[in-house]
Order: structure tokens, then sequence, then C-alpha cells
């Protein structure tokens, strides 16, 4: 390859326009390096066949024809590459490289190998998901190892480092709800860090792969799910429940306009073996919860939207109590008649209570406060149109086929 060929131009010639050869050389490299990263395998370590591009006149717009020329000439005398010139001689038509020289020329580009990112990459993917036994961040990382395989760098690797990965491992090892700052701080060093760099990466990863998170969640219900709080879990609740404390029983319904089980009574409190539930009601919105009168042998529970986990716990071990009670008990929710307020409701039944059933959310309440109405966002009808929830659907069809949805707090009216 260090032969000159026959047909070599003057070099008199071209005028370098701007650039210089040693620019020539490195835009060469990397015009080489980009076409074999963006390959499916010729980047692979070992690869041993011949490739070429065809040069053109942006290339030679970069650095200038006589430097590119120049430069060229310089690589083909080191051994790296070849020059296949035109039939007159006065062109370089292609330039020609081994894939096997590839370390070659990397090393004379200054850079490192794709297959040693990738396998240095793979190596840190795999130690993290080593020290996790969760299943929806399990998840993640085998997502990680196949772009890995593909040849892609991960861009959470590019943008976070491994940063991302010691937070996601400590995250998935919350137990109990923990303030974000306070987290931040023993996690990663800072108490910014988490809110500065990862928050939003988090909330990403998590509403694909956790699944107790759904797509309806706002971002502080996402968090919430992953036990991270900007403020403290708390259930506001009316009604008949007995709930056992420190030994002691304390029947809730000597508090008739309501009160509010903070994050450590929803840790610590036992559901009495004696209740005299038979309907749980479950609100969607403040103000509806706020202006529903107590009833005896009802309990009313403000979900906020989606319940945290502190208070699916909480319910869960109260549901348990009830169904070995072997009384009757029914269960209903009310909510937005949107998008939202049918994924909440579908969560409620899918993940807590299974007997739900809707109350003021069907076809003839959505007609009658329709002049309430406000317009749908076109984001929204598209994926209510994907939805199927049998025990909503005249109201979704009603919903799709008017573009328009009404808040729960329209009823107060």
């Amino acid at each position: 390859m260090n032969r000159k060929h026959a047909a070599e131009p003057d070099m008199e010639m071209y005028i370098g326009v701007h650039g210089t050869s040693g620019e020539a050389e490195d835009y060469i490299l990397n015009r080489i390096i980009q076409a074999v990263e963006g390959s499916a395998d010729n980047w692979r370590e070992g690869a041993d066949r011949n490739k070429s591009f065809k040069v053109q006149q942006p290339d030679y717009d970069k650095v200038g024809r006589s430097d590119f020329v120049k430069g060229a000439r310089e690589l083909e005398q080191q051994g790296l590459i070849e020059i296949k010139w035109n039939s007159i001689g006065y062109e370089i038509e292609k330039i020609r490289y081994k894939l096997k020289d590839m370390g070659r020329i990397y090393e004379a580009a200054g850079r490192e190998p794709k297959w040693c990112l990738l396998r240095e990459a793979r190596e840190r993917v795999e130690e993290y998901s080593g020290k996790n036994q969760i299943p929806w961040l399990e998840e993640y990382y085998r997502d990680l190892l196949a772009e890995i395989e593909k040849g892609k760098y991960p861009s959470d690797m590019k943008n976070h480092g491994t940063l991302l990965f010691q937070c996601l491992n400590a995250v998935a090892a919350l137990r109990e709800p923990v303030f974000v700052r306070i987290f931040s701080s023993r996690h990663l060093k800072g108490s910014k860090v988490f809110e500065n760099q990862l928050q939003s990466r988090v909330i990403a990863i998590g509403k694909k792969y956790h699944p107790m998170i759904d797509d309806a969640m706002k971002n502080s219900q996402i968090l919430s799910q992953m036990y991270l709080e900007t403020y403290t879990q708390e259930m506001a609740l009316k009604g008949e429940l007995r709930i056992v404390l420190d030994g002691r029983e304390v029947d809730l319904s000597q508090f008739p306009y309501g009160l509010v089980l903070n994050t450590e009574t929803l840790k610590n409190a036992g559901i009495a073996p004696a209740q005299e539930i038979r309907k749980i009601i479950t609100v969607e919105n403040k103000a509806n919860y706020m202006s529903m009168p107590f009833e005896k042998g009802t309990l009313i529970l403000f979900s906020h939207g989606f319940f945290s986990p502190l208070e699916r716990e909480f319910l869960a071990r109260l549901e348990k109590v009830l169904e070995a009670s072997g009384g009757e008990v029914e269960y209903y929710h009310t909510g937005d008649l949107d998008y939202g307020g049918v994924r909440i409701f579908r969560y409620i039944r899918t993940n807590l209570f299974p007997k739900l059933r809707p109350w003021q959310m069907d076809a003839a309440q959505y007609d009658r406060y329709l002049g309430y109405a406000a317009e749908m966002e076109t984001s929204s009808w598209e994926k209510l149109k994907g939805m199927e929830e049998p025990l909503l659907q005249p109201l979704i069809e009603r919903i799709l086929k008017e573009r328009k949805v009404i808040e729960q707090e329209c009823f107060l009216f």
C-alpha cells in the first residue's frame, strides 16, 4: 500500500482553500470510523472485510481539495488506507480500508475503539444488574444489554455515566417512603442531585418498566409509586373504620367530617377484625370527597387520583379483613369523565379492589353535565380510543364521539 499510483496527480494543480493535511487525515480517519460504527456488524472486534467510501465534493469542502489529497496520501504511506484514483488520474474516486486495520485507525485518530467502549459499558451494566433483584429494574438492564449487543452505546450511560444506575438500584431497594432530597443526600451525595440531574429520566424509566405506574399519573404520583416523596404520604377518609394503634382500638366514625392518616399511622395501624363497613367509595377529586356526607356503614376515601403504595398496602389489609368476615361489601369509584378518570378506575379495580364498580361514571351522567364539558386533547383522545374497560365502555364511546371531557367537580353545581 506504500506504492505510488501511476496516475497520481500533480498536487500543484490543487488549491487548498482551508485546513491542513493533518486536519484532512483526521477527517478521513473519522469518516472511516463513522461508517464502520454506523454498520450493524462491521464495528465488531475481529471483523475482516475490505471496505471503501466514495469521495465526493462535500468531503473536499470540509478541509480543502489539496489538503484532502495530501492527507490521503500520508495515510496511504502509513498503510492505513489505499487510494483509488479515477480513470484519468486527477481525482480520488474511493478511499479503501480494511476492517482488520481498525485498531490502528482508531489509534491514529486518537479514539477508543467502539468494541472497547461497548465492552466497558456491558461490564458496568452487568455489575449494577447483578446488585439488583427487582423484576422491573432487571427488565430495564436487560434492554440496555440488548442495545449494547446491537452496537448501540446506551444514551443513559452517555448522559449520566453510572450515577443513574446507582440511583435506580437505590430506588428499587426502598421499602417505605422517603423525601426526595433526603434520598438524594444519602445515595447521591447532594440533596439536589436527583432533582437537577436524574429525576426526569427516572420518571421516564418508571413509566416504561414499573408495574404499578400508570400512563395517566402525574410526575409526583409516579415518584410516589417508587416511594420517593416531595411531601408525606397521607390518606384522607371519612366514615366507618376501626383501626388498632399501640394496642388500642380507635373508631374513626367518631370523626364524621373526616380525618387524615399520616405516613406513620398508615405504616403502624392495624385493621380491627370487627368492622361495620358495607360500602367503600373512592373519590378522585377533593371537592367531591369533602362534599360527601358521613353515611353509616360506608367508608369514603379520597384517592387524589392514584393511591400511593402505603395507601394501597393499608387498603389491601382492610380488604382482606372485610372479605374474611364473610359480609357482603360493595366497592365503588367516582371520578372525572375523561381519559384519566377511566385509567384511575381501571387501576383501582386491577390493583386494589377487584369488585369495584363505577358510580356517577356512566353515559347518562355524561349527558347530564355535557353543558359543562371541555374540549378533549387530541393525544388523550387517541389514547382513550385504544382502551377497553368493559364497565365503562358506554361512557368511553360517548367521550370519543363528543371529544369532550367533564371534570367531577361539575357534579357539585
